[in-house]
This record gives C-alpha cells, structure tokens and sequence, in this order.
C-alpha cells in the first residue's frame, strides 16, 4: 500500500506540473517554454499566432496533466496497476503524437 501512494504522489506532483505549466500557457504567457520559439528569428515569429498556439499548447498539457493524474489515482481505486498504466501511458503518447502533427499539419497556426 506505500508504494501505492508513492506512485499515486509521484504521478500527482508530475501531472499538477503540468496543469501549471498548461495554465500559464493557455493564458498566453510562458512563451519562453515553446522549443524553438526563442531561437526562432522575429520576422519568422510574426508570421505564426503566438495567441492561439500558446492557448493550444495550454490545452494539450492540461490534457496531459489530468491523463497522469488519472493514471495515478485509479490503481487507489482497486483497478489494476498494469492495466491503468498501459492505458494511460499509450493515451500520453497517442495525445503527444496527435499534438505534433496537428500543429506541423493545415497551417493552423499561422497567420
């Protein structure tokens, strides 16, 4: 039962990480934290949507958040450890995966 909550604490810190660095993106601040963004010449930055990305991010990473603190509280729920984990981890990469492609994808974001 204490690795349990060891595990259910670990995946609770990571995922409010998260949620933090997703609430600070969705509210247009934390550009900063965007690769490539800071090396990224200004006349290349004022064709994309620094708005609507960051708020897309924000979105994403709050998504992310929730899906590891899910993955964190269910085993306390009596499910099974193994199974909750493949379940979240693959919707983690299956979100991260989705994420990249939209946004490299429709020129979206752009102005």
């Amino acid at each position: 039962m204490q690795e349990q909550l060891v595990l259910f604490l670990t995946y609770l810190l990571f995922g409010l990480l998260m949620m933090g660095i997703g609430l600070l993106l969705y509210h247009g601040k934390g550009g900063i934290l965007l690769a490539g963004w800071n090396t990224m010449p200004r006349e290349e930055k004022m064709k994309w949507d620094e708005k609507r990305l960051l708020r897309f991010n924000g979105r994403c990473l709050l998504a992310l958040g929730g899906i590891v603190i899910l993955t964190g509280v269910l085993p306390l729920a009596g499910l099974p450890t193994g199974i909750v984990n493949v379940v979240g981890w693959t919707l983690f990469v299956l979100l991260i995966g989705w994420m990249v492609i939209y946004q490299n994808t429709g020129n979206r974001f752009r102005h």
